[in-house]
């Protein structure tokens, strides 16, 4: 278990020594939050530091985590993610919903004597095919729409789980 003294020293370590200043800590059930502000830098919010591993994630101060800490406690703890949906209640919302977090897909081809993937965005029609087969697994997940997936849960429309997204190139 981290404390809150060695949180802030991997806090610390992660960021540029001369423009980073530290805040009071904020305790999280599962990590410690240090509010930070940085000279010539205003995107970054804080850092989180899991209690149980020391990893620190970056809060910008555009994403919903930045606004509703409680979020990485219920599991977002990682800036992408693989979005899986097990269940349905609502496929249009749904789709759109998936679409707009932007999962991406990799193409692979060969041409020139060479093979080449492609990272690209999923079409609507790639995610409809996809959610005719349960579970249906979405990569690629951005962490700047966990508010809108929590939002779609608490409306019923779909049941899903979210881990860290980790692409193998």
């Amino acid at each position: 278990m981290i404390d809150e003294p060695a949180a802030r020293d991997i806090a610390l370590a992660k960021l540029p020594p001369e423009k980073a200043v530290l805040g009071a800590a904020r305790e999280l059930a599962a990590g410690w939050f240090f509010p930070c502000v940085m000279r010539d830098i205003d995107t970054l919010a804080g850092v989180i530091v899991n209690k149980d591993d020391g990893r620190p994630l970056h809060v910008m101060s555009d994403s919903p985590m930045a606004n509703d800490l409680t979020l990485y406690d219920r599991g977002y703890q990682f800036h992408t993610y693989d979005l899986v949906v097990l269940a349905t209640e609502d496929i249009e919302h749904t789709i759109r919903l998936v679409h707009d977090m932007g999962p991406l897909i990799v193409d692979t081809y060969y041409k020139f004597e060479r093979v080449y993937r492609v990272r690209r965005p999923l079409t609507e029609d790639e995610i409809r095919e996809r959610l005719q087969s349960l579970p249906a697994v979405f990569g690629g997940v951005s962490a700047y729409h966990l508010d809108r997936l929590e939002a779609a849960r608490e409306a019923g429309w779909l049941t899903f789980k979210v881990f860290e997204y980790r692409p193998k190139d």
